[in-house]
């Protein structure tokens, strides 16, 4: 093969690998393109999962635990509790809400009066054995009592535990604020064939202020809010 066969052997092959190196870079550059679409369309879906992750680990939070007639305390569970007031106790998590709550009612001239918290297992078995209508009261292992993030609270100018307690100047006033505290009405009138429990105007549950604010202003209660969160 002579030289000028070489060199235009030579330069056909420098012309191919050009064109190989040409469209190999126009395939990645459209590749590129093709990628950063799904990049960013994998970067909202990874987002999303880790959202429904987060959502679905905050409603596993121990401010968030159901309990009612269908769902009991779980086994082991354990709670450090506080002395609240008047001999009362409460899960030491939400102690300084509670007192927070408490001193903003009486500061605002009411006379709240607390008058159950934290209750054992076994107190809540003698509570269940001596009622006499067992239909309004809490099974042991299915009142909130028992895991400490509950309280009753009444107007100290009129402790009835009856419908007439949401009337009372103190149960005013913690209805329209508990949940600026973190607290809600936990069985609303309009919602006793959800919670399994009557209406107790009296009763305050403890769910973090994010929560509480949401459930109050929907009008729901928590079985709703767990449901559809």
């Amino acid at each position: 093969m002579n030289t000028k066969k070489k060199i235009s052997l030579i330069i056909v092959i420098f012309e191919i690998i050009a064109l190989i190196v040409v469209g190999f870079f126009a395939y990645r550059t459209v590749d590129s393109l093709l990628t950063k679409h799904e990049q960013e369309e994998l970067a909202a879906a990874k987002k999303a999962e880790e959202e429904e992750k987060l959502k679905q680990e905050e409603l596993k939070s121990w401010n968030l635990i159901l309990i009612n007639p269908w769902n009991a305390v779980p086994d082991g569970y354990e709670v450090e509790i506080v002395e609240a007031e008047r001999g009362f106790e409460v899960d030491a998590r939400i102690y300084d809400a509670f007192a927070q709550m408490m001193a903003d009612c009486r500061a605002a001239g009411y006379s709240p009066l607390l008058i159950a918290g934290h209750r054992s297992h076994d107190a809540q078995q003698r509570l269940y054995d001596k009622a006499t209508n067992k239909a309004d009261t809490a099974l042991p292992y299915h009142s909130e009592h028992e895991i400490g993030l509950a309280v009753d609270i009444v107007d100290s100018g009129n402790s009835s535990l009856t419908d007439a307690q949401a009337n009372t100047p103190a149960q005013q006033w913690l209805m329209k604020n508990c949940q600026n505290y973190g607290f809600i009405l936990r069985y609303p009138k309009d919602k006793v064939e959800i919670t399994g429990i009557v209406y107790e105007p009296w009763h305050y549950r403890y769910v973090g202020v994010k929560h509480a604010k949401k459930i109050m202003k929907k009008g729901i209660c928590l079985e709703e809010y767990l449901e559809n969160y």
